[in-house]
């Protein structure tokens, strides 16, 4: 009975812990789509700006937009990240019932032979 409860309450964590790890999602995309639009509008109006060919203009746009390229990269990989950690979640819970439906059904089996 010990070992029930025990599967229990790590259920009951895991769900806690499913519950943060959805609402960080939503941070992180919100941040993630910021910095995307942050980093396109300020490439298109570098690149506007620019003079010189048309590779020319891209190069300098590359080069005046490298800080908010980067933190756009690394919104979009902190989302990643947390879509893995998601799912990291949802197969400890997945076991978790597993296993709390093999300790249920030893019980009712050992209760049925007593």
């Amino acid at each position: 009975m010990t070992d029930m409860l025990t599967v229990v309450k790590q259920l009951g964590q895991l769900s806690r812990d499913l519950d943060d790890a959805v609402n960080k999602m939503a941070d992180l995309e919100f941040t993630a789509v910021e910095a995307e639009g942050d980093f396109k509008v300020a490439f298109a109006e570098a690149f506007r700006k620019a003079e010189g060919s048309i590779e020319d203009r891209k190069q300098i746009a590359i080069i005046q937009t490298d800080r908010l390229w980067r933190t756009h990269g690394k919104a979009a990989a902190a989302v990643r990240l947390q879509k893995e950690h998601l799912r990291a979640l949802h197969a400890r819970i997945d076991v978790g019932r597993t296993i709390q439906s093999t300790a249920r059904a030893e019980m009712q089996l050992a209760g049925g032979q007593l």
